[in-house]
Order: structure tokens, then C-alpha cells, then sequence
């Protein structure tokens, strides 16, 4: 019974450390314990404290997350800011096309990630192949952007797409820029801003993403 006591306080005091070192910035008990409670902590603290500067900024525009797969950051960034639309844009059936071979992310569905959401209001899903599924978006502005398809070509097109609609101060993040097994994309995002004004931020989460913001 010592033991197990002992290990029960470890444990609620290992739970009180990873809450507490989510209290700055000032985020909400809420948001603390989905940061704290997620795969990865650093990734969920930095979209997080984008959304609330976009916010706190009053930055216009929708959200959108490109490669949704099962839906645990799609229902994370609609947590935040659940009055703007979130636009989801996923074949939901894994890879297609040339990357048909690829059986990553098959196990998903517009079902599966409704469930992991919950309330999904304002919530819009694009299944298909992107950048089809963007048409009539052509004069949507958009405060936030998350790429995460993991390969060179769809990274290109999301970069094409939401780049010229982002507003200015919007945020824009990319995931796998530093995986070693994902050169293309890091590959994408160097050869969109070459001369542009933006330059990336790399954040240590896992994987490797990097972000900026519009100028």
C-alpha cells in the first residue's frame, strides 16, 4: 500500500510539474491540460500561442490544417478558436496518386476525425485531393495555415494556395521541415520563399516544424 501511495504521489506530482510549466505564457487551465496531455507538447504550445496573438492581434481570416489524418491538432486548433471557420483538407483515405504505394494515414475517415472534434461547428471538411478541394476559396482570407502532408508536391501547392491568402501578421506552419525522412518538404518551403521577405522559424517539436509570419 506504501508503494502504491508513493508511486501515486510521483505520479500526481509529475502531472503538477507538466501542468505548471504550461501557466506561461498565460494559457487557460484548458488549453494547459491539452498541451500537457498531447503527443507533442512544444508543437501544441507553439500553435497555441499563435492562435492566441492571432487573437489578441485581431489578425481577419479562417483557419485551415492541410493533412488532417485522424484529427488530434485539427480538434486542438478548433478548441482555440472555435467562433472562426476551420477549413480541413484531407483525402481522408491516406496518400493517392503517385503516392498511392505509401500506406501511411489510411486509417482515418471525415467520420473518424468528426468524432475526435466533437462539436464541429464551424467546422468545414475538403475531402479529395487538394488543391481541387480549394476551389471557390479563391477570395477566402486566412489567419492561420497548417501544412502537414509530409511530401514535396503538396507542400508546393499548400504553399501556393494559402500564401497569397494569408493576412498579414497571419501565421503559417509547416511540419516534417527537419525530418530526415521528409526532404521534400523542407526542400518546398526553401524554394517558395527564396526571395521573399518571410524566413523561417524552426521549432523543436517532433519531426520539425518551422513557421512564419506574413509580412
Amino acid at each position: 500500500m506504501r508503494r502504491a501511495l508513493e508511486s501515486f504521489g510521483v505520479l500526481r506530482w509529475c502531472k503538477g510539474l507538466l501542468l505548471g510549466s504550461m501557466k506561461f505564457p498565460t494559457y487557460s487551465k484548458d488549453t494547459a491540460r491539452r498541451i500537457a496531455f498531447s503527443t507533442d507538447r512544444v508543437r501544441f504550445a507553439s500553435l497555441a500561442l499563435a492562435l492566441e496573438t492571432i487573437e489578441r492581434e485581431k489578425i481577419p481570416g479562417a483557419l485551415a490544417e492541410l493533412g488532417v489524418w485522424r484529427g488530434a491538432t485539427s480538434s486542438f486548433i478548433h478548441s482555440q478558436l472555435r467562433r472562426r471557420p476551420l477549413y480541413l483538407f484531407d483525402t481522408f483515405t491516406g496518400f493517392g496518386g503517385k503516392d498511392g504505394a505509401d500506406e501511411r494515414f489510411r486509417d482515418t475517415s471525415v467520420d473518424v476525425v468528426r468524432r475526435k472534434i466533437g462539436d464541429c461547428s464551424n467546422v468545414i471538411f475538403r475531402p479529395g485531393t487538394f488543391p481541387e478541394t480549394a476551389r471557390g476559396l479563391e477570395s477566402e482570407p486566412f489567419a492561420f495555415v497548417l501544412l502537414d502532408v509530409d511530401k514535396y508536391e503538396p507542400t508546393l501547392a499548400g504553399l501556393n494556395f494559402f500564401y497569397p491568402r494569408l493576412s498579414p501578421g497571419g501565421y503559417l506552419f509547416v511540419h516534417d521541415y527537419n525530418s530526415l525522412d521528409e526532404r521534400g518538404v523542407s526542400r518546398a518551403v526553401g524554394e517558395f520563399l527564396q526571395g521573399r521577405t518571410e524566413k523561417v522559424v524552426e521549432i523543436p517539436d517532433v519531426w520539425g516544424s518551422v513557421v512564419f509570419r506574413k509580412i
